[in-house]
């Protein structure tokens, strides 16, 4: 049984928000910790996902980009603790949204 990288990204988002859920509503600091964990996998995989988009439009690599540094930045913050680094996951994140959305509004390409 092959699972693509595509499955296993919407795999990945499903099972993050139920960690989110779950540690708000329990607010048990492991469940924090494994759902920003979650992210940082799930932002690598989509950033996997949206370079593998075949299409040719530097947009793919800004929006896959934004995403692995948004996923490796979340990881550098949960060794370090330090905020500075969670803010720069943040602004990779939405440098990978904004770069998704426009993708896909030239391209008409859906990676996920």
């Amino acid at each position: 049984m092959d699972i693509d990288t595509r499955t296993l990204t919407q795999a990945g988002l499903i099972g993050y928000l139920v960690l989110v859920v779950a540690a708000i509503a329990t607010g048990d600091p492991t469940l924090r910790l494994l759902s920003d964990a979650a992210f940082g996998v799930v932002a690598i995989l989509l950033g996997v996902v949206t370079l593998q988009v075949p299409v040719d439009s530097q947009l793919k690599y800004v929006a896959g980009g934004g995403f692995l540094l948004a996923g490796l930045a979340q990881f550098a913050e949960l060794v370090t603790g330090l905020q500075s680094i969670a803010f720069a996951s943040t602004l990779f994140l939405l440098a990978g949204l904004l770069g998704y959305l426009a993708l896909r509004r030239q391209t008409d390409a859906t990676p996920f």
